[in-house]
């Protein structure tokens, strides 16, 4: 059974992501809230490692969950991810944070990706940013690493 608490590493770093990316300026601007959760679950979709991933809370569940999105990183998975991984993978998530305004009133939303991933984490830090594409590409090729050995 999966466990998901609050992590304030997380939280932090993504509070830090919000006030200086400039792509982020939307939810700094709202009254948008972010709970940053640790998942102790190893998740995938379609064969492929789930890092993490951002959540509209449902109005239903408010009571419970008192934000309005969240962002779950799957611990497993990240377990090898560097710092700079790390802060790509948060960006990523929170460019998912839509937010459309009307007045005073502000709509809330998932954003999907525009490609695979984010045009813009493309752009910056290429598509092999998280490491896991080179791997597999040496797997399908017989598992030889870039150097000509055997892993």
């Amino acid at each position: 059974m999966e466990n998901r608490y609050i992590n304030e590493d997380y939280a932090l770093l993504g509070a830090e992501m919000i006030r200086t990316e400039p792509s982020l300026q939307h939810i700094l601007d709202s009254q948008a809230t972010i709970v940053f959760l640790s998942s102790d679950c190893e998740k995938r979709s379609n064969g492929r490692l789930v890092y993490a991933q951002c959540e509209r809370v449902p109005w239903k569940w408010k009571w419970a969950v008192p934000c309005d999105f969240t962002v779950t990183v799957f611990d497993a998975n990240v377990a090898r991810f560097t710092d700079e991984q790390m802060r790509i993978l948060l960006l990523h998530e929170l460019l998912h944070v839509g937010i459309d305004r009307d007045g005073n009133e502000e709509r809330y939303f998932l954003v999907p990706h525009d490609v695979e991933d984010f045009r813009e984490v493309i752009d910056r830090f290429g598509l092999e940013w998280n490491g896991q594409a080179g791997k597999a590409k040496r797997a399908r090729r017989g598992s030889a690493r870039p150097d000509g050995a055997r892993e």
